[in-house]
């Protein structure tokens, strides 16, 4: 066995049955190989990228209605985006509990910056079901989708609550969130993945995957843009699980991409491509969570 999968497996399985979301909260920053979740550290730079991505679509987030999926334990993206004159931002977010001193420290930075700002356009919901249909404009997202199990659910709420000529963006990250080894949980079957590694929130989705399920919601997809490890797959391309053995490796290989989404039959906004073969030039998004 290749020494990397004994250090990975070893350390996934510490993971997924010692370290709790508790024990993270309170170590993580001196962890290894784990990240914090840019929602909790600066989650201004979250909104200044959803606005950048918007701003290259021809999309400005003033006057809007904005819905943010998976905010996290705060609702400090939504606040900054408010400060960028949204008319209103639903912060969604299903499993992370509500931090009310983290909350309040990004809320009083955003007021300190932007006092005339009504920040009251900004509040949180743990489900989408009691919201109206087409009542955003813009949904976005960011390091959220790989982590969503039923993504047909999701999506399906998704296509309800946009808008027609509404646009989404979503930021994903496709590596294995053991930053170290970006592709090592291909290598191993959907039992033993679900059993023993998986912290309990990584489907390892594709890309391919949620373009498809997208598709199937009823979206128009493409990319704003991607990146591929060439290098980092070519050291487990060999061992991939016969699983993954017989898919795109164009497809495997991609780390991070921003999807595009518009209702059918498409919107004012011009579509994009979606990834082919090569390596698309790179980016460096704000990183989200390691979820680990």
């Amino acid at each position: 066995m290749h020494f990397d999968s004994i250090e990975y497996a070893g350390l996934r399985v510490l993971r997924r049955f010692f370290f709790t979301e508790k024990r993270l909260a309170a170590w993580g920053s001196r962890l290894p190989y784990y990240r914090v979740n840019q929602g909790v550290t600066d989650p201004t730079a979250i909104a200044t990228a959803y606005a950048a991505d918007l701003g290259r679509l021809g999309v400005d987030v003033a006057g809007k209605r904005v819905i943010e999926i998976g905010c996290g334990s705060a609702n400090g993206a939504g606040y900054a985006l408010a400060a960028r004159g949204a008319a209103s931002v639903v912060c969604h977010e299903p499993y992370a509990l509500h931090d009310v001193g983290l909350d309040a420290k990004h809320l009083e930075a955003q007021v300190i910056r932007h006092p005339s700002v009504k920040f009251s356009v900004v509040r949180r919901v743990a489900t989408l079901a009691g919201l109206p249909d087409a009542s955003a404009d813009i949904i976005v997202s960011n390091s959220v989708l790989e982590h969503v199990a039923d993504t047909q659910a999701l999506f399906a709420d998704l296509a309800r609550l946009l808008a027609p000529g509404g646009v989404m963006v979503h930021r994903v990250d496709y590596r294995d969130h053991f930053f170290k080894y970006p592709f090592q949980f291909l290598l191993y079957s959907k039992r033993t993945w679900n059993w023993f590694l998986n912290p309990g929130d990584l489907p390892r989705w594709r890309y391919d995957d949620h373009a498809g399920a997208l598709a199937q919601a009823g979206f128009d997809v493409s990319v704003l843009d991607y990146e591929r490890d060439e290098d980092g797959f070519a050291a487990i391309a060999d061992r991939l699980h016969p699983d993954f053995q017989d898919r795109d490796p164009d497809m495997l290989n991609i780390i991070q991409a921003t999807l595009v989404c518009l209702r059918r039959p498409g919107g004012a906004l011009p579509l994009l491509d979606h990834p082919t073969g090569g390596t698309a030039s790179p980016r460096t998004p704000p990183t989200g969570g390691d979820r680990a």
